[in-house]
């Protein structure tokens, strides 16, 4: 019999945002979303997870009796009193306090041992030992009724996709692929969100944007991870991202290169990057092309099993940080 996971948590202070699905368990009903975090069949991004947390933690009363301590909201920074009286505690009781910073910023924290940091946003080389990253959280577009991974043969070819804007240094990249002999699919908006553009549409052009190529265009945004990456994975297809020293989540279970086509921006000669660029996107392709079905498989159950906001939180409370 598994043991259910103990939490305490300051229950008049919990806002139920994306950072806090592990209290979600607390809810009858889901917070209400805007619509565009809502998919095709109208289901919110956290399906089943009141569900699965009320059956896999038990929310307890007194910090004595609890597994973890968990911060009733989005992390701010350590000088925020409540953070620095569950740190207190934590420390006396030898309990871990859990955080969750779902945000663009990067700045280094300067988090005591006994905390655990998940977080969206931060580099590998400065990561601290107790910092985690955190899942993106999107809603489920993978249509199971007409199967988006097949054996159709389209599904095999060497088309790369990519709906959304130029910056961040996207553009750059984005015009190598376009002016290459690679069949390239690409919509290009205005801004972040798709300004001027119906969110219902703009969502739908997206997510068909992955869909129907087997490659998607990956790079970090404002903050130095991707909502894109994780979409690729849900819709079981194959993002080839150029990485700039991001942490991605289970590392310790998950090889990245197994399930993207990861290209260190580091790596990347400046004077030729064109070639270089083509060349690895094509050499990758023809070296996995008898196997690129069987990725995308993978893709789509990696996400379920590690990327989804059930995934996630099954995984991290029974791993042993």
């Amino acid at each position: 019999m598994i043991k259910m996971c103990k939490i305490y948590t300051l229950y008049d202070r919990v806002n139920f945002t994306s950072e806090q699905i592990i209290l979600f368990g607390l809810l009858d009903t889901l917070p209400i979303e805007p619509q565009h975090f809502y998919n095709h069949k109208n289901e919110s991004r956290y399906k089943g997870m009141i569900d699965f947390c009320k059956k896999n933690i038990n929310y307890v009363n007194t910090p004595e009796e609890c597994d973890i301590i968990v911060l009733p909201y989005k992390f701010k920074d350590i000088t925020d009193i409540n953070y620095i009286n569950l740190n207190i505690l934590s420390k006396e009781l030898n309990k871990p306090l859990w955080c969750f910073y779902n945000d663009d910023n990067d700045k280094l924290f300067n988090i005591s041992s006994n905390v655990i940091l998940f977080r969206t946003s931060f580099y590998k080389i400065s990561k601290l030992q107790n910092e985690y990253a955190m899942i993106a959280f999107s809603p489920d577009y993978f249509n199971e009724m007409t199967n988006e991974i097949t054996n159709d043969i389209n599904s095999s070819d060497l088309s790369i996709g990519y709906c959304g804007h130029l910056n961040n240094c996207r553009g750059k990249y984005l015009q190598i692929l376009y002016h290459s002999d690679i069949k390239t699919n690409f919509i290009i908006r205005n801004g972040f969100w798709a300004p001027g553009i119906d969110k219902n549409i703009a969502r739908k052009e997206y997510f068909d944007n992955i869909r129907n190529n087997l490659f998607t265009f990956c790079y970090r945004g404002a903050g130095n991870f991707s909502y894109r990456f994780y979409e690729i994975l849900m819709m079981g297809k194959i993002p080839i991202l150029i990485n700039t020293d991001c942490v991605f989540p289970f590392e310790d279970k998950i090889n990245i290169n197994d399930i993207a086509l990861v290209i260190n921006e580091k790596d990347i000669n400046i004077d030729n990057i064109d070639t270089t660029l083509i060349n690895i996107i094509k050499s990758y392709y023809y070296k996995n092309k008898d196997n690129l079905l069987n990725i995308q498989q993978n893709n789509r159950f990696i996400w379920e099993t590690y990327y989804s906001p059930i995934g996630f939180i099954n995984n991290i409370i029974n791993n042993n940080f």
